[in-house]
């Protein structure tokens, strides 16, 4: 088998859900982080932070460059994120010099990847929604209608820019301000609330949720369905307890952070589509 069940060319017949998993692929998180470097550009060239057409060159080549995401496994070997070793793959693509220069201009990697998580969790959370309303409506898992606002909660915190900035061409504010218009997300709260706290947050309802799934489940004849809600409830509460180990060093937190957090969100969306085929037999 695969190193998980989840895209597992046998056991994906149970735990497979290729449309959320497209979202948790390399391919994914580098196209997301090509985004937020496009649009962190542009805005920044509207600002007059660096040239206007350097900023729109970046921009436009942010939605038409390829990165291989195996090119970037050296990069994160050495430094522990892939943020730099995509910058400098995404710069040597583009073939122009003087305008890759001002790729990342005054950013952390920190900000690139949390924003391009959020605009991935975004269109997560726009999946399990529709199919968490469609549960809901059903008198089978009438429990579940108090996760739709729990979610609407969570995302007011969640889909906000995270641009701290380096602190060496300074307007962090603007910047802040001007890329959330440009990726249609909020600013953070004051005083914000860590991207961390958030994701917690987050991986809490879906494993109230699919504790939810696994109890209403249990009033259907016992399937292979039913097995199923059960076990991605005890594992997306095992995932949850990762996310929440306390740690000093944050790239610890971020590293338990990468490896649980995919895993809980697939968990999720495979809970929501067993109970609707469960539903949808009955």
């Amino acid at each position: 088998m695969t190193f998980s069940p989840f895209d597992s060319p046998i056991y994906s017949t149970l735990y497979g859900d290729p449309e959320v998993r497209a979202l948790f692929t390399d391919s994914a998180e580098v196209r997301a982080m090509l985004l937020v470097e496009g649009a962190l550009a542009k805005v920044q060239g509207e600002l007059g932070l660096i040239p206007l057409d350097s900023a729109l060159y970046i921009h436009r080549a942010s939605m038409e460059v390829q990165v291989d995401p195996a090119g970037l496994a050296a990069g994160m070997a050495e430094t522990g994120s892939p943020v730099l070793a995509m910058v400098a793959a995404y710069g040597k693509a583009m073939e122009a010099p003087d305008h890759a220069k001002y790729i990342h201009w005054g950013a952390l990697s920190q900000d690139i990847q949390d924003t391009a998580l959020v605009l991935r969790l975004r269109q997560y959370l726009r999946v399990i929604g529709t199919r968490l309303d469609t549960l809901s409506a059903r008198d089978e898992f009438t429990s579940l209608e108090k996760f739709s606002q729990q979610i609407e909660s969570v995302k007011l915190r969640l889909l906000v820019v995270r641009f701290i900035g380096d602190g060496t061409h300074g307007d962090a504010p603007k910047v802040e301000s001007s890329l959330a218009d440009a990726l249609k997300l909020s600013v953070p709260t004051t005083p914000p609330i860590s991207a961390h706290d958030v994701v917690i947050e987050l991986a809490t309802v879906i494993s109230k949720i699919t504790d939810a799934l696994a109890k209403d489940g249990r009033g259907f004849p016992r399937t292979m369905h039913s097995e199923v809600l059960d076990t991605m409830a005890l594992f997306t509460d095992s995932q949850l307890d990762q996310l929440q180990q306390k740690h000093a060093q944050n790239s610890v937190i971020f590293a338990l952070e990468k490896l649980a957090l995919a895993q809980l969100c697939i968990a999720g969306s495979v809970a929501l589509k067993h109970a609707q085929t469960m539903v949808d037999k009955a």
